[in-house]
C-alpha cells in the first residue's frame, strides 16, 4: 500500500463516518456476490458497503496475484513489442456513469425526481455511475474472468449543443479534467483523487486500466476555445444553415474513395463551401451567448461547426451537434483564403500531403494533444484506446506512443480500427477493435467463419472477441441468449481474440448504449427518438433474476483447464495455432474449429456450435488424426462417439460442444 495512498483515506473516511449514517442504500445483490436472485435488492449502510468492499480489496489473500501493480509482462517474450500483455487478457467494458447507475433509495427511478438535480436522489445519493461504485463492482468483474477494466471516456463533458440530460462522454470540454459527477458525494474527495483510488484498487487486485480518448475532435464548447481559437475552424454565422458535409462530383469522388489503398487524387470542396469557413478569430474577440461561442471579427460574426462523418466522403449523416475537429495543420492564410482552411476527408484525415507538412503543424495543439496520456499515467493507468487514432496525423500518433512508451516501456495501445493489418501493428498498437462485432443474425454463417479463418492464421495483433459495443446493436437484439452464449464461447476459445464483455452482456441486456454501426435504418430511426444512455442517465438491468454470470464463470472455468494447452502458444511467438474444419453437412449454421499447441501434437480442443437460434441441427465433421471412441464434451456433459475420424450428432438451437481430442501420432 502506498503511503499516500487514496484507496486507504477513503477507507479511513468510511470507517470514520459510519456510524453516523442512518439513510438506507439498496444495492444489487449481484454487487454483493451473489449470481442469481437479483430481483431483490439489498438494503445496507452505504458506508459499510463500500468500507467492505475496500477491506476486502487491501486485504489480499490470493498469494498468485501481485498486489504492488508489477504485474507480468509478456513484452520480451513475444515480439519485444511494449503493451503486448493484451494478447493474454480479458477485458470488461466499463461506461462508469452507466455501469454502476443504480436505484439506491429504491424510490422506482435513477436520480432526483427535480429536473435541476440530474445526477442525485432525493436523498442526496449520486445514482449514476461513480468512480467509487466502480472500486466496489471490481471484484465482480474479476470474478467475471476479466483482468482489464477498459473504460469508455470519463473526461469533463461540454454543454453546448450536447444531447438528452448528461450529454456525451465524447463531447469532451477538457481532455485534462475527469467528469465531476463521477465523483461520489457520499465522501469528500475530488473525482481526481476517487480516480486513483480506483486505478490503485485495480492494480491491488492484478487488474489493469485502460481509458479510451478521443483526441481529434472537442465539445463546441470546450475550455480550448476562448483560449486558442486558433485550434478550430470557424464559420459564418448567418450561413451557418447551409453548414453540412462537403458533396463531390462522381468522378471526384471515385477517385477519392482510392485513397486509402494508397492509389486516387484528392481533390478540394467547392468554392461554394470552402467560402463558409474564416480565418480564426482572436480569444479578444470571442463572447459566451446563450451558452455558445460567438466571435465578432471583420469577417462578421463566427462560430464552430459541428463535426460530421468523414468517410466516406458521401456518408449521409447530418452534421452532428455537440463536436467539432480539431485543425490539425494550418495553412498560410496569405496563400489563399481558403486553401484547406475548411473541414473536409483532406484536412482531418487523409491529409492533402500538400497541407500535412511540418512547416504547417499546429506545434502548440499537437504538443497539449500529446501530453494528454501522460497526465494520465500520472495516476497509474495502463494503457489506452485511441478512438480513429488512425485517422490523426501520423506524425502525432507516432509521438504520442513515443511519449507514452517512455514513461511505462509496457503501456499497451489499442486502436479504433475494424481491420486487423500489419500497420497497425508496425504503428505500436497492442490490439484493435477488430472485426467480431459485425456478426449479425443476417451473417453468422459468412461472418463468424470469416473469423474463424482470419483466427487460424497468424494476425499481426488481437482484436476484441465481443458481439457489441456501446456503437452496435445488443446481442440479445441479434439473436437472444443463444446469440450471446455462442459468441462468449466462441470469443473465447479463438487464439487472436480477447475476450471482451461490454457492460451489460452478461445481464441479458437488450437496450442498446447508442446506435451508429450495423443498425437497421428502421432500429436507426427508432432508437434516435429513445433515451439512450450516451446521453440520458438510464441504469443497466441488475435486478433481473436471470443473467449469463453463471454461464460465463463456467466457460471460463474450462478454458483455465485447457490452460496448458491454449495459454503458451503466444509465449512462444504466436505460431499458427488452430486448425479449420468446416462441417460436411448442408446446415450451414454448424460452424468448427479445432484448437492445438504444436508442442502437445498428442491433444486438441474441438469447438463447434450451431449458430441457428430456432431450430436443430443435424451435423458431421470430420477431425483427422482423431482415435475412434467416446469423447467428453465439457459444456453439456455428455459423450460423443468418433468413428474413423468423424463425427455426427444433433445439435439443440445455439448449443455448443467443447471436447477434448486424443490425437493418433
Amino acid at each position: 500500500m502506498k503511503k499516500d495512498s487514496k484507496l486507504l483515506k477513503i477507507l479511513e473516511y468510511l470507517e470514520a463516518n459510519e456510524a453516523q449514517e442512518t439513510r438506507d442504500y439498496y444495492v444489487p445483490s449481484l454487487w454483493m456476490g451473489q449470481e442469481q436472485g437479483a430481483s431483490h435488492p439489498v438494503k445496507t449502510n452505504p458506508f459499510t458497503f463500500f468500507k467492505n468492499a475496500i477491506k476486502e480489496i487491501t486485504a489480499p489473500t490470493d498469494a498468485a496475484v501481485n498486489y504492488n501493480r508489477s504485474l507480468s509482462t509478456l513484452r520480451s517474450q513475444i515480439h519485444g513489442y511494449g503493451g503486448d500483455w493484451t494478447y493474454q487478457s480479458a477485458f470488461y467494458n466499463l461506461f462508469p456513469r452507466l455501469t454502476t447507475a443504480y436505484d439506491h433509495d429504491n424510490d422506482g427511478h435513477v436520480g432526483s425526481s427535480h429536473r435541476m438535480d440530474i445526477t442525485s436522489s432525493d436523498n442526496g445519493f449520486r445514482e449514476t455511475g461513480t468512480l467509487l461504485k466502480c472500486i466496489a463492482i471490481l471484484k465482480y468483474i474479476r470474478d467475471l474472468g476479466c483482468d482489464t477494466v477498459y473504460m469508455l471516456p470519463i473526461t469533463s463533458i461540454g454543454e453546448d449543443g450536447n444531447r438528452g440530460d448528461l450529454g456525451s462522454p465524447y463531447a469532451i470540454k477538457d481532455q485534462y479534467k475527469l467528469d465531476e459527477n463521477l465523483a461520489d458525494p457520499l465522501i469528500p474527495f475530488s473525482v481526481e483523487e476517487q480516480f486513483e483510488a480506483f486505478v490503485e484498487a485495480a492494480h491491488m487486485m492484478g487488474m489493469r486500466v485502460i481509458m479510451e480518448f478521443v483526441l481529434r475532435t472537442s465539445s463546441l464548447g470546450g475550455d480550448w476555445v476562448k483560449t486558442n481559437p486558433e485550434w478550430f475552424y470557424w464559420i459564418d454565422r448567418h450561413r451557418a444553415h447551409e453548414y453540412q458535409s462537403p458533396e463531390f462530383p462522381a468522378n471526384e469522388l471515385a477517385d477519392i474513395l482510392k485513397i486509402p489503398k494508397g492509389g486516387g487524387f484528392h481533390f478540394a470542396p467547392n468554392n461554394e463551401y470552402r467560402s463558409l469557413f474564416k480565418k480564426p478569430p482572436t480569444p479578444e474577440q470571442i463572447q459566451v451567448q446563450d451558452g455558445k461561442y460567438v466571435a465578432y471579427t471583420d469577417e462578421g460574426e463566427l462560430i464552430i461547426p459541428g463535426a460530421f462523418a468523414d468517410w466516406p466522403p458521401d456518408d449521409i449523416q447530418p452534421a452532428w451537434s455537440d463536436v467539432t475537429y480539431l485543425r490539425m495543420y494550418n495553412f498560410p492564410y496569405d496563400h489563399a483564403p481558403n486553401d484547406y482552411n475548411y473541414i473536409a476527408y483532406d484536412t482531418i484525415r487523409y491529409y492533402n500531403p500538400e497541407l500535412a507538412q511540418p512547416a504547417h503543424v499546429n506545434r502548440p495543439l499537437w504538443d497539449k494533444i500529446a501530453g494528454v496520456i501522460p497526465h494520465y499515467q500520472s495516476f497509474g493507468i495502463d494503457g489506452v484506446m485511441i478512438d480513429m487514432g488512425h485517422a490523426l496525423p501520423k506524425p502525432l500518433m507516432e509521438e504520442i506512443i513515443h511519449v507514452a512508451r517512455q514513461n511505462d516501456p509496457d503501456f499497451a495501445f489499442c486502436e479504433e480500427n475494424f481491420d486487423v493489418t500489419q500497420e497497425s501493428r508496425e504503428a505500436g498498437f497492442n490490439a484493435v477493435l477488430g472485426h467480431e462485432w459485425r456478426v449479425t443474425s443476417r451473417e453468422k454463417r459468412a461472418g463468424i467463419q470469416r473469423i474463424v479463418q482470419d483466427s487460424s492464421e497468424r494476425l499481426a495483433l488481437p482484436y476484441y472477441g465481443t458481439p457489441e459495443t456501446h456503437n452496435t446493436p445488443r446481442a440479445m437484439m441479434r439473436g437472444g441468449e443463444p446469440h450471446c452464449r455462442v459468441t462468449y464461447v466462441l470469443n473465447k476459445f479463438l487464439p487472436n481474440s480477447i475476450p471482451f464483455i461490454h457492460q451489460g452482456f452478461e445481464l441479458l441486456e437488450e437496450w442498446p448504449v447508442n446506435t451508429g454501426l450495423n443498425f437497421l435504418q428502421s432500429e436507426t430511426d427508432y432508437y434516435s427518438q429513445q433515451r439512450l444512455p450516451l446521453f440520458f442517465k438510464s441504469a443497466l438491468r441488475w435486478n433481473n433474476d436471470h443473467n449469463l454470470i453463471g454461464y460465463i464463470k463456467y466457460i471460463n472455468s474450462i478454458y483455465d483447464h485447457f490452460g496448458w494447452l491454449l495459454n503458451n502458444v503466444h509465449l512462444r511467438g504466436n505460431e499458427k495455432s488452430m486448425k479449420i474444419h468446416y462441417p460436411e453437412t448442408s446446415y450451414e449454421s454448424v460452424i468448427g474449429f479445432e484448437r492445438f499447441d504444436p508442442w502437445h501434437p498428442e491433444h486438441s480442443i474441438l469447438v463447434i456450435a450451431n449458430t441457428d437460434y430456432q431450430n436443430s441441427q443435424d451435423f458431421y465433421i470430420n477431425v483427422p488424426g482423431t482415435n475412434n471412441g467416446k469423447y467428453w464434451d465439457f459444456l453439456e456433459k455428455k459423450d460423443y462417439q468418433f468413428v474413423e475420424n468423424w463425427l455426427s450428432a444433433t445439435l439443440q438451437p445455439g448449443q455448443c460442444l467443447i471436447i477434448e481430442l486424443k490425437k493418433l501420432l
